[in-house]
């Protein structure tokens, strides 16, 4: 299932986006569930995850890319698709990386276009989600490397791995995981933690948290190679975006 969020204040065009998506998933035989919303508020409201967003830019209240700005703290893995009246529109929305703009009026070979994209770029991104086999104290463990968000070493050759609302207790060192996950998406920010940066929400301070809440310390000496290697991670991540 692919979950699509539309949100614009005009319910005609709410239709028309809904209508392609629903012949795009007939002829393709490609389940969506789509969700609508009036307005950006109540698209940061929803606090759903979705795999694409159509999103107005000009909206009344919030507009389009102050919306888009505020839903990137939320989810940073949802596509987000900006639908404008007026082309000169699209270069000022490349500031908050879209996964493709649409140009309003449109015909459905448009979104077609776009759902292609998608449905791509979410299979190829599927048969990159590698699993690793840790060493559980009850015997291997196997565990989804994106769905990992901390490693915390505890001592005596024992870590703690966190997930989105799970923990496991693993036996190694944190040298060991460095060596078995082979991933940019991974940090060191302290000697006693590995943070997934696709998890990161905020920094504050020598604090950094996670999305579901972890708080990891950042080590004065390690801060500024910390700064530089979350700066190109999200570099990198807009660019693919």
């Amino acid at each position: 299932m692919i979950n699509i969020a539309i949100c614009d204040d005009d319910n005609d065009m709410i239709q028309a986006i809904k209508t392609a998506i629903s012949h795009y998933s007939t002829s393709h035989a490609i389940e969506f569930e789509v969700h609508s919303f009036k307005c950006g508020e109540k698209l940061l409201e929803s606090k759903l995850n979705f795999d694409l967003v159509f999103l107005d830019i000009e909206m009344g209240g919030m507009d389009g890319l102050k919306t888009a700005q505020l839903f990137r703290q939320i989810d940073r893995r949802a596509r987000i698709v900006y639908v404008t009246n007026h082309s000169e529109f699209a270069l000022q929305s490349y500031a908050v990386h879209p996964f493709d703009f649409v140009v309003k009026p449109f015909e459905e070979v448009r979104i077609s276009k776009v759902l292609d994209d998608l449905t791509r770029y979410l299979s190829e991104n599927a048969e990159k989600d590698t699993v690793i086999q840790l060493k559980g104290e009850d015997g291997p463990l196997l565990l989804s490397l994106r769905n990992i968000y901390v490693f915390e070493y505890t001592g005596n050759r024992r870590i703690t791995v966190y997930t989105k609302s799970e923990q496991y207790q693993i036996k190694g060192s944190l040298s060991d995981i460095f060596s078995l996950i082979n991933s940019e998406s991974f940090v060191s920010p302290h000697k006693s933690f590995i943070v997934n940066m696709e998890h990161i929400d905020k920094l504050n301070n020598f604090t950094l948290y996670t999305t579901n809440g972890i708080e990891v310390p950042v080590a004065q000496k390690k801060l500024k190679d910390f700064h530089n290697e979350f700066s190109r991670f999200i570099k990198n991540y807009i660019r693919q975006g």
